[in-house]
């Protein structure tokens, strides 16, 4: 994959992310308890900085009690 198209992919999983916090009503900092991620990392990911890992998918789909597709359906 190019590096344009990587970006674009983790801009898209952060977008994706950030709209089902904010639609659950939930800050980053109560995120970070739920998932216990931490709270950097989440914003990071929200602004497409980091390559999220399986297990932190896993993680925040448990924090925002949705199915792990539902991070990846952007």
């Amino acid at each position: 994959m190019s590096n344009t198209r990587n970006e674009s992919v983790l801009v898209d999983f952060g977008k994706n992310l950030q709209k089902i916090r904010k639609k659950k009503g939930i800050s980053l900092r109560q995120l970070e308890i739920l998932s216990e991620v931490d709270f950097s990392e989440i914003h990071r990911l929200e602004k497409g900085k980091r390559n999220p890992t399986l297990t932190v998918i896993i993680a925040l789909a448990k924090g925002l009690k949705i199915e792990r597709a539902e991070l990846l359906n952007f």
